[in-house]
């Protein structure tokens, strides 16, 4: 995996972005669904640190078919550690699914982060050009875009979901980044280069950028205002308070 390194945006072409906790929030959904199943289950846990767990459960969740989840659920609901104090596995259960269906349901209401379509315009004006690769599923995406007035940015084909990957290769496999590579039918002077970013939220989309193209890499961003509050750790090459600052560093 690569190092840190200097980003040069006058070079940069191409900028493939995350789309829960970088284009739209999402966070207040996981903020909503952990609030309920405390008060609802009487759970006595840290409200940050629980919101932190249950983000990195859902990124998890959201490539699995609702049936299989069950399936996994057992060592999933492991890494769970405000659930860790719950003795029964069935109750482990009961809460994890409890706040991921609250999850689901106000997802659908989520909304783009002020500025975004703006920075999207002036990026788009200078020539730059915008994919995504996310654990979501391409078709609530391409929903949400349409909704914000914003799927003209983002070509259907350079919208890479949990479904266009081979399974298992979600983040924070690199896979997602080189078939946008692919499909663009960039070579490999893009990467040499620098013209390509990934700008993400968690840990999984900087290690993503990171590893991609045998770890040759690519510049990475990674967002706080999103999902992980261990961001940080995952050394991205630059690190912003929200995305939108992103415009601030485009010439």
């Amino acid at each position: 995996m690569c190092g840190i390194m200097v980003i040069k945006f006058d070079k940069v072409k191409l900028v493939i972005f995350d789309f829960d906790g970088v284009l739209f929030n999402g966070l207040e959904a996981i903020k909503l669904g952990v609030k309920n199943a405390l008060e609802k289950y009487d759970l006595s846990a840290n409200f940050d640190e629980a919101v932190d767990d249950i983000a990195h459960l859902i990124q998890k969740l959201m490539p699995i078919p609702i049936p299989k989840i069950i399936l996994k659920s057992y060592n999933l609901l492991n890494e769970v550690s405000f659930l860790s104090d719950i003795k029964s596995f069935f109750k482990r259960l009961q809460v994890g699914l409890s706040v991921y269906r609250q999850y689901l349901k106000e997802v659908e209401h989520m909304t783009v982060y002020d500025g975004v379509p703006e920075m999207l315009d002036v990026l788009s004006g200078k020539g730059i050009k915008f994919a995504i690769f996310t654990s979501g599923t391409k078709k609530s995406v391409m929903n949400k875009l349409e909704k914000a007035g914003l799927l003209h940015h983002f070509p259907e084909e350079l919208i890479i979901g949990a479904g266009e990957v081979p399974p298992g290769h979600v983040k924070p496999s690199p896979d997602g980044i080189e078939m946008i590579y692919n499909i663009m039918g960039l070579d490999s002077s893009a990467v040499q280069n620098g013209e390509i970013i990934m700008v993400g939220d968690m840990k999984t989309d900087i290690i993503a950028g990171k590893t991609a193209f045998n770890s040759k890499g690519i510049g990475t961003v990674g967002i706080k205002s999103g999902y992980d509050a261990n961001l940080p750790s995952a050394k991205p090459d630059l690190l912003l308070e929200n995305t939108t600052q992103l415009l601030s560093h485009f010439a």
